[in-house]
């Protein structure tokens, strides 16, 4: 899936504005989730959700995992394989 076409548009420039290639999956991943579930405004738990479905995890030395790394790989890998069906029918 591509990302939505976005204006470039960063009135104040501040550490992480830049519009990074990981920055426009995030967007494009949140639209799709969005649009999927009908949830214009999401809470900060389905932000985590999305978050994790593309492979992000907080690394903390000796913290306790509640979702394996082996399970959000394999939903990252769903959530990815997902986006590629529906993509071309959206």
């Amino acid at each position: 899936m591509t990302a939505p076409k976005l204006p470039v548009l960063v009135s104040n420039e501040f550490p992480g504005s830049e519009l990074t290639g990981d920055v426009l999956e995030f967007i494009a991943a949140m639209h799709s989730y969005q649009t999927r579930y009908a949830r214009r405004y999401p809470a900060w738990s389905e932000v985590l959700y999305v978050l994790r479905t593309l492979g992000y995890a907080k690394r903390v030395p000796g913290a306790q995992w509640t979702v394996s790394e082996q399970e959000l790989t394999t939903e990252a890998q769903r959530h990815r394989e997902n986006e590629g069906k529906t993509s071309s029918h959206e």
